[in-house]
């Protein structure tokens, strides 16, 4: 059995900090990048509703708020 001295254990301490904050660092940056991911999809289904009833496509609009296969063909159709 081998005996620790309080320098190993300050290390081990210090290298399961450093997960630790790595972890969370990680974890920020991975909501970080949800949360523009989804106010990125937000502006650009704002954009296209609004394109969709300044030309009267009402129908269009409300289509596409329902299928997103339909959203997409007009996200290409506007550019989007």
């Amino acid at each position: 059995m081998q005996m620790q001295t309080p320098s190993s254990n300050s290390l081990e301490r210090e290298m399961s900090w450093s997960c630790k904050l790595a972890q969370m660092d990680h974890d920020s940056q991975i909501e970080s990048a949800r949360t523009e991911g989804k106010t990125e999809g937000e502006n650009r289904l704002g954009q296209l509703m609004t394109r969709l009833f300044s030309l009267g496509r009402l129908q269009d609009a409300q289509k596409a708020a329902n299928d997103m296969a339909y959203r997409e063909k007009l996200y290409l159709e506007f550019g989007l």
